[in-house]
């Protein structure tokens, strides 16, 4: 059982590169990407995920920074903040380092906001930015970069290529960039893209999905009504807005029959929970027993997240697989998510 879950960690890093690499392409990144998605791309959860995954694919996170460093200005720095805080990815230091690149390559001000204090005063204790898919770190070779090692990450001097492309906005996995060109980097591109891929919804549960306060959301729901471009109804006791989505994908030039909403920062979160702990070697010298527990606590931590993002039913009860059973349900939980993903 040892052997089958290290032949499937690697063909589940395969799996989290090649999803990475798809989603970047169809925004812009420089690269090639058999692109069939449905669903609309989350670019500031994509990010966030990228700054830990990206990490074992040098090229794809400096194409990143290439696109960063000319749409840049399309990033909503408050919703990445957000969705850093409560999902609590693990690539917020590396995220700084980005930000401090950003910060002094652009002209916009904005990411200031996500720099941290602390910056490592001493080069050499800089630890590597890049590892090799066997998980073995890569070593640094001519000028360091200044801006991630201050950061602690120890990598060589940034050099992008101006490869990036135009974010295709006329694909439904634009379509949140073109709401952001059309109305401005804030909350309304999200709750405009979520009532259009529902029937209706209470402010309380939009909120949750994009990733905004309440009463954020529920302020701009009382003056989108206003326009008479959004209406709501009273169900019960609750106040639910809904549009005519006839007349908006018309006036977006928008195709509605395949937009597919995911809550892309919760199920990216989950990956790359499982990925953190399949990359540890450790797991790989438990007994067959150890290592069938430790997978159960690492399911039971990971399962809300992968069950309210869109992908409900997939995953086994695991009551019903006592002991060392469990790893086999659990590597074959996973490929079926990964094909769901995929379709």
């Amino acid at each position: 059982m040892v052997k089958s879950l290290k032949e499937f960690r690697d063909l589940y890093l395969e799996f989290l590169l090649h999803f990475s690499w798809r989603q970047w392409v169809a925004l812009g990144v420089a690269g090639h990407a058999d692109i069939k998605d449905k669903w609309i791309i989350d670019p500031e959860a994509l990010l966030l995920f990228t700054c830990t995954i990206g990490r074992y694919d040098a090229r794809l996170f400096d194409e990143v920074l290439d696109w960063l460093d000319v749409n840049g200005n399309l990033i909503n720095i408050q919703r990445l903040r957000n969705i850093l805080k409560k999902e609590n990815f693990a690539g917020g230091k590396v995220l700084s380092a980005i930000a401090k690149v950003s910060t002094g390559r652009s002209k916009c001000l904005k990411w200031r906001t996500l720099l941290k204090s602390g910056l490592n005063e001493f080069t050499n204790n800089s630890t590597p930015l890049f590892f090799f898919k066997d998980g073995n770190p890569m070593e640094n070779y001519g000028e360091p970069d200044v801006n991630f090692n201050n950061y602690g990450f120890a990598r060589g001097k940034i050099k992008l290529r101006g490869h990036t492309q135009p974010v295709n906005i006329t694909k439904n996995t634009g379509i949140l960039i073109k709401l952001r060109s059309l109305f401005g980097i804030n909350a309304r591109c999200e709750i405009i893209l979520y009532l259009l891929t529902h029937e209706s919804a209470h402010p309380s549960l939009i909120a949750r999905e994009v990733y905004y306060s309440q009463k954020t959301v529920q302020d701009i729901l009382v003056e989108m009504i206003q326009s008479g471009l959004v209406r709501v109804r009273t169900i019960g006791r609750e106040k639910h807005y809904w549009l005519d989505k006839r007349k908006w994908f018309e006036f977006l030039k928008q195709d509605n029959g395949l937009l597919q909403w995911i809550n892309w920062p919760a199920i990216l979160c989950a990956l790359e929970i499982i990925w953190i702990k399949l990359s540890n070697n450790r797991i790989l010298e438990y007994d067959s027993l150890l290592q069938s527990s430790e997978l159960r606590v690492l399911m039971q931590k990971v399962k809300p997240k992968i069950e309210t993002s869109g992908f409900a039913e997939i995953l086994s009860d695991d009551k019903l697989y006592p002991g060392e059973d469990y790893t086999g349900v659990f590597i074959e939980d996973i490929k079926r998510l990964i094909e769901n993903i995929r379709a």
